[in-house]
């Protein structure tokens, strides 16, 4: 249910560019906010809509760039504040932990994102660009909502990468304990309420290898410590493994798509990436290369690049889709 109009902290737009942001309200009460970038221009004629699904610890902000340079080719572009960050509600009095139960959650802002872009009478067909966490979440989409003509995903969360090696074989145990405990909202083991791009040093960061996006990125959290996040609660986390072991035992989806990966990609599951995209028949792995964790926070150059690959691949699927109907 569209509550009214939210504030957008934006930069960087093209000249011609409309921006906007607006409350949601989900079925459960939870109020999400959602950005949309149109161009009169391609008013009539509009190659679709782009739905940017962020990671963890996101914000509409973030895909400002992204948003314009998919607007440039022809689209509609909208994005959400996943409950729990950016401005979305936040469900803890400590409101720098991420938190969510269980990621059927997640559903529900997306599809409240889904019913408004109905209303706002968005063109198809529609794609989904899904970062990270973003792509856990729209994997599961994937089989329950045939909307989407295909999906483009960048270093997708379909496993994930626990740092301490001592932790890593009773994570599950741990997180469960914690639950029946009562300290499910706790932070995660070795997380704290930092936010990472606002603390971090560019030097070994592990987002992005370009300097600018790292300014970029950082100067977004410190101008506007609202949209900080720091780690995960223990239920985050212990809902998180549930999901993406849960995705990983079923067979690939039927639409199409491109997959993203940084060669030293070290915040999610390597592994359950190529182990997916191996089992999608009309699915494509993209290796990238001196990448990290953000392919689409790289070098202007590189951002331009993908948006134009992804929207070739989009179009190609979406003709052929077209042809078949």
């Amino acid at each position: 249910m569209l509550m009214g109009t939210a504030p957008l902290y934006h930069d960087n737009v093209s000249a011609g560019v409309n921006t906007a942001a607006y409350w949601l309200k989900t079925t459960d009460k939870v109020r999400v906010r959602v950005g949309l970038w149109e161009s009169p221009r391609h008013a009539k004629n509009t190659t679709g809509t782009v739905f940017i699904l962020p990671g963890r610890t996101e914000y509409i902000e973030k895909y400002v760039k992204t948003a314009d340079n998919f607007v440039q080719l022809g689209y509609r572009v909208i994005a959400i504040d996943w409950r729990g960050q950016g401005l979305a509600d936040r469900p803890l009095p400590d409101r720098m932990i991420g938190d969510v139960t269980d990621f059927s959650e997640y559903q529900k802002d997306l599809d409240a994102l889904i019913h408004q872009a109905e209303k706002f009478d968005l063109p198809e067909p529609w794609f989904l660009l899904a970062h990270s966490m973003g792509g856990c979440i729209a994997l599961r989409a994937m089989y329950r909502n045939f909307t989407f003509v295909s999906a483009a995903f960048t270093g997708p969360m379909w496993g994930i990468v626990i740092q301490n090696s001592l932790l890593r074989p009773f994570a599950k145990t741990i997180a469960k304990t914690a639950k029946v405990l009562s300290l499910g909202t706790n932070y995660a083991p070795s997380t704290t309420n930092d936010c990472y791009c606002a603390v971090a040093e560019f030097e070994g960061n592990t987002l992005t290898p370009d300097p600018d996006m790292w300014a970029y990125m950082r100067n977004h959290v410190r101008q506007n410590p609202k949209l900080q996040l720091g780690g995960p609660s223990i239920r985050w986390f212990e809902a998180a493994l549930r999901e993406t072991d849960d995705l990983a035992s079923m067979p690939s989806p039927k639409q199409p798509c491109l997959c993203y990966l940084g060669d030293n990609e070290r915040i999610v599951s390597k592994s359950r990436i190529i182990e997916r995209m191996k089992s999608w028949s009309n699915g494509r792995l993209i290796d990238v290369a001196n990448a990290e964790h953000e392919i689409l926070m790289m070098h202007k150059n590189i951002q331009k690049k993908v948006a134009s690959e992804i929207s070739e691949f989009f179009q190609a699927i979406a003709a052929n889709t077209a042809k078949v109907g």
